[in-house]
């Protein structure tokens, strides 16, 4: 990742927004000690935002407790769901060096699944949410020009 001063070592997890027609894309980068850096981009015109966050303003004690009862988060569940095209966005995360599928489509119930994962999942999921909303990056707002 470019921009950032710290190697890999230093990065306990990357959540990846693709954005859509009328959302901005983002990715922010998680360091182990609660620090973390976004990068918003722009749909309509090439800017990007970044911004850092101190030490401290996440949770990683949690993020990784739920990351570790997930393990693998390449093997969090996920269903196929109708998806407008223009509007509709997938949210990943990546840890220990494997990509979740879209996180936004965790089923509700597992279908001769694991359960356990199943909710480890769900778990993980609301902790992200709640993470990018106190960070103020959730579902940006591509501004328009009409």
């Amino acid at each position: 990742m470019s921009g950032t001063n710290q190697g890999t070592e230093g990065i306990l997890a990357t959540i990846i927004n693709s954005g859509s027609t009328n959302t901005s894309g983002y990715t922010v980068v998680i360091r182990n000690d609660g620090s973390a850096s976004s990068v918003i981009r722009g749909k309509l015109d090439p800017m990007v935002e970044t911004r850092e966050f101190p030490p401290g303003t996440i949770d990683t004690k949690t993020l990784l407790c739920l990351l570790t009862a997930i393990g693998d988060v390449s093997a969090i569940p996920t269903a196929l769901c109708a998806k407008p095209v223009s509007f509709a966005t997938t949210t990943t995360i990546s840890y220990a060096g494997k990509t979740s599928g879209d996180l936004q489509s965790i089923p509700q119930q597992a279908s001769g699944g694991d359960q356990a994962l199943l909710q480890e999942s769900k778990d993980l999921y609301g902790f992200v949410q709640t993470m990018l909303s106190q960070l103020k990056i959730n579902d940006m707002r591509v501004s328009s020009t009409q």
